[in-house]
């Protein structure tokens, strides 16, 4: 019987949280056995050289300490584009304007996942050496995307994940339904995790559980009980690369 498998994936890693965040990653790694996957946004627009280069030492050494490093759009806050269609208005109405891809023509998705590409190969230049980890996976900003996305990530060599699947750059599908408590109203928190640890159980598919910044120090316990509710489920700790 293949071993069943989950992804803990921790969004929103930048260079305005890093050093926050480092140690709540930290605390995660101990508990879940090992490193996990982050969600970087790659864009340090505004930031202080220090700070920019405080971030780029904190990237070099969560990838030498064997976290899997995952591009996450590129502001994570979309600016106007051309041709965004009626569905993407609907949804950066409801995000907040964070749904940076959502209804994105074809020109305008490949267009905004190269910036976020050169913000990334930005993030590992040292002097004349570009060489850095390729993002191991591509996910848009609060799930929302495009209908060409998809392929573009692919063709660039990466996994693509939405909101209830992923799909390596191979064209495999997996089933994958997430747990996040980012911008859900405070009723539902409890029940979102009681849903989380039913996933967590069931024998199929490969859950994820999405942390988010805001998650923390609010949910920490709760979150810590999923987390050994999965191991204590039989799930082994994934990453991306093994899809």
């Amino acid at each position: 019987m293949a071993t069943k498998k989950f992804l803990l994936c921790f969004h929103d890693f930048s260079v305005w949280n890093y050093q926050t965040i480092m140690p709540v990653l930290d605390g995660l790694k101990d508990l879940a056995g090992g490193p996990f996957s982050i969600l970087v946004i790659p864009s340090t627009e505004g930031a202080d050289e220090a700070v920019i280069a405080g971030f780029k030492a904190a990237l070099r050494q969560l990838n030498n300490e064997g976290y899997e490093l995952a591009l996450h759009g590129y502001k994570h806050k979309a600016e106007f584009s051309q041709g965004r269609s009626y569905f993407g208005l609907i949804a950066m109405t409801i995000t907040n304007r964070e749904a940076e891809f959502a209804g994105l023509s074809q020109y305008e998705s490949e267009r905004m996942l190269k910036l976020g590409m050169s913000a990334w190969i930005d993030l590992f230049k040292e002097g004349d050496n570009t060489a850095g980890p390729r993002p191991a996976a591509f996910i848009p900003p609060t799930w929302w995307s495009n209908k060409h996305l998809p392929l573009q990530v692919r063709g660039g060599g990466m996994l693509y994940e939405d909101r209830f699947s992923m799909t390596s750059r191979k064209g495999t599908r997996y089933a994958s339904p997430v747990t996040s408590f980012a911008g859900i109203p405070d009723f539902a928190i409890k029940p979102m995790f009681s849903i989380g640890e039913f996933l967590m159980k069931v024998p199929f598919g490969v859950p994820r559980i999405a942390l988010h910044p805001t998650d923390f120090p609010v949910h920490r316990g709760r979150i810590r009980h999923l987390i050994r509710t999965a191991l204590g489920s039989g799930r082994e700790l994934a990453l991306y690369r093994d899809l």
